[in-house]
């Protein structure tokens, strides 16, 4: 369906298949010297809706490239289906050829029966052969019944809204604003500054000077004591909500930046330390910084810093609390050289090589600073006036005389952190830190959000890091804003309005928050899709109960098909009475995980049971217990599912959505008297060939289920 609720001028006639041309390559003999290519092409011209079928040697070529437009023009071809290598390496020359000559990208598919077929099942021929002609089928299906994405454009606004004033967030407004973008910074103190400053080395006279440039720069508007509430809109010309008090303003944006920095945690309130003697790093940072500004000596003669956190959780131990820990001991020796300061570590934390942490170590102990390693088991126990330790190499206990005690405490995100990414459909760490999406990790096809993370709003990191950041965002932020429009052609989620409910469970399964409930003509609210956020994963599709969202190519109809044409073959072969044939398995292969290792597999030539067929899938989001099934009602003995491992999924948690999905359904196999081994989820890394490999192999053995033929 259209963005206006027709149907899309790409999309099948049922009672019509589009005109479909089959080309079946050679690759020389890679694929000829096995499979039989002019049987696989006869049996090609026989699929509904082909009307054009031929071998070509090379189509990849430049030649071969030439023909296919060719062949294209010539026959009125709608829809072309390519039977070569892996569609990871070839499909999108194959696109652009066809796009060339008036053929939509979605149009033009490739099924792969060189390392599915030819390269790992050599030594059996004809079931290379079955196993090719199922796949060419199934390729054909979901070609001649699937609707195709159409392009969606959005107009980019030259605007950018940074949340955080902090040395990254002024950084970056000022790049952008002498670049000639306007700003708009948020920030929700009364004053610009942030609070990461106390943990950055020069940072507070670097913020000094950008606070006074941006004030009066004519391009920035500044926004204080203020929240974001709202985000709504495509990528590109987002409409953002900001409160102030109890007055809102409206804002429309082009790209995002979060620079929300951190903040350290406070001593634990529940344990009794003196307040004024025992201080976090940053009090001590406003304590060090005071008598530098006023030319007085430090009037403290014995300090102890721990730089291990006060709880003693290791995983909240950076290399930015080490290094402030030593530049504050140093700078201490400075104010004081008469002062006696001690470190106290576990481990002294850098993030690698030539790490100015090191060179900084070294110049403590030139200053006359002691280090002092200690246990886990036995860390540090603080009294009223001394700090007692028990010595690691000697085992005997160690007393330290203490004026001030200086924590380390464990830098986190800020208090709004969590509504900030839930806005913004950003991830989150352990810890709670944000985490911007890498865009060469994400599926290429789709277009680019506009939102950045900068500084320490993603890792607590030093000024050196921060001004690296700052500038490479810019760079990037200024790239994406010189564009007049974002577009995508990738499948994205349609929903029929007349069958939509207004249920609301599409919106709360997207990953990236594309759906809303929208109320029409004051009955009901439906649900829409923002189509420039939408990645195509499918998780709404499958929860929506009455199936009123599709994916164009993921679509019910275009997967079910495929099922139907897995063991057309195999299930009409002449099999002498009382053989012994092998479990057929089907496999729904995300294609960046399972479908990759399954590539790699046949690259390097690692056979495995024929009696498998693969049907690519977009993500693990769109594996439909539904679809399942019905594999399992049509000649399947067994369902695998390859996914992602967790925390890897190109689309965010659809394998989450898959693992949860495969486990109610096998207790609901249970529940009616069905063997739930005969379906399996597993996670698969994209290049783990003989992982794959192992994977299909234990799930033939662990089926036990012999089909005889009588």
């Amino acid at each position: 369906m259209g963005a206006d609720g027709k149907p899309h001028k790409n999309s099948p006639d049922l009672d019509a298949s589009p005109r479909m041309g089959v080309l079946v390559c050679e690759c020389g003999d890679e694929i000829a010297g096995v499979l039989d290519t002019n049987a696989l092409c006869a049996a090609a011209a026989d699929l509904p809706g082909v009307v054009y079928a031929r071998c070509e040697a090379y189509p990849c070529s430049k030649d071969g490239l030439l023909r296919i437009q060719q062949s294209i023009e010539e026959n009125k071809l709608e829809r072309l289906l390519v039977a070569g290598c892996t569609p990871r390496l070839v499909e999108k020359h194959f696109r652009d050829a066809a796009f060339s000559v008036g053929l939509e990208p979605g149009a033009v598919e490739v099924v792969d029966i060189r390392e599915h077929c030819a390269y790992i099942h050599a030594d059996e021929p004809d079931a290379a052969m079955q196993k090719a002609a199922d796949l060419i089928a199934m390729g054909a299906s979901r070609l001649g019944s699937t609707s195709l994405p159409f392009p969606h454009t959005h107009t980019l606004l030259n605007a950018t809204l940074i949340i955080g004033s902090g040395l990254s967030g002024l950084t970056v407004a000022n790049s952008l604003a002498n670049a000639g973008h306007h700003v708009t910074v948020v920030e929700s103190a009364q004053e610009l500054g942030g609070t990461s400053h106390a943990f950055q080395e020069n940072a507070k006279n670097l913020i000094d000077g950008l606070i006074e440039t941006v004030s009066n720069h004519p391009g920035i508007d500044i926004l204080l004591d203020s929240h974001l509430t709202q985000v709504a809109g495509p990528p590109g010309s987002y409409d953002v909500s900001i409160t102030s008090s109890d007055q809102t303003k409206t804002l429309a944006v082009g790209a995002i930046v979060v620079a929300t920095g951190a903040k350290p945690l406070p001593l634990d309130s529940s344990r009794y330390f003196d307040p004024l003697n025992v201080v976090t790093q940053a009090h001590f940072a406003h304590e060090l910084t005071g008598a530098a500004t006023s030319g007085s000596d430090l009037a403290i003669q014995d300090i102890v810093l721990i730089l291990s956190s006060e709880d003693g959780d290791e995983d909240y131990c950076s290399h930015l609390s080490s290094l402030t820990g030593v530049r504050q001991a140093i700078q201490v020796k400075q104010l004081n050289p008469a002062a006696n300061v001690t470190v106290l570590f576990r481990e002294l934390y850098s993030a690698g090589e030539k790490h100015p942490l090191e060179e900084r170590v070294q110049q403590a102990k030139e200053l006359g600073v002691t280090f002092f390693r200690y246990r886990t088991e036995t860390p540090p126990l603080i009294s009223d006036k001394t700090v007692d330790i028990d010595d690691p190499l000697t085992g005997q206990p160690v007393r330290l005389l203490y004026d001030r005690v200086v924590f380390a405490m464990p830098l986190v995100p800020q208090d709004n952190s969590d509504t900030l990414a839930a806005l913004l459909g950003l991830q989150q760490d352990k810890h709670g830190f944000m985490i911007e999406a890498r865009t060469r990790l994400v599926p290429g096809r789709y277009c680019d959000p506009g939102i950045f993370v900068v500084g320490s709003a993603h890792q607590p990191v030093d000024t050196t890091d921060v001004l690296l950041q700052a500038y490479m965002t810019s760079s990037r932020l200024q790239r994406f804003l010189n564009q007049d429009s974002l577009s995508t052609s990738a499948p994205v989620a349609e929903i029929a309005q007349e069958t939509c409910t207004g249920c609301g469970n599409c919106v709360q399964v997207c990953p990236v928050n594309a759906i809303q409930l929208i109320q029409k003509d004051g009955i009901l609210s439906l649900a829409e899709v923002e189509s420039l956020r939408c990645t195509g994963c499918g998780n709404c599709a499958v929860v929506c109960p009455v199936n009123a969202i599709s994916i164009p190519g993921w679509d019910d109809l275009a997967i079910v098909s495929q099922i139907n044409a897995a063991f057309t073959s195999s299930r009409t072969k002449d099999d002498a009475e009382g053989s012994v044939l092998p479990p057929r398995i089907l496999a729904f292969a995300c294609e960046w995980s399972a479908y990759a290792s399954a590539d790699l597999a046949g690259t390097l030539r690692i056979p495995y049971p024929s009696d498998v067929r693969i049907l690519r899938m977009n993500c693990s989001a769109r594996f439909d217990p539904q679809h399942i099934l019905w594999a399992l009602l049509n000649n399947a003995d067994g369902v695998l599912l390859g996914a992602c491992h967790p925390g890897e999924c190109h689309y965010g948690c659809g394998n989450l959505y898959a693992d949860e999905r495969v486990k109610v359904l096998k207790q609901q196999l249970a529940d009616y008297g069905l063997d739930p081994r005969r379906v399996r989820l597993e996670f698969l890394a994209g290049d783990d060939g003989e992982g794959f490999v192992e994977t299909i192999t234990a799930f033939r053995d662990d089926l036990g289920r012999k089909m005889v033929k009588t």
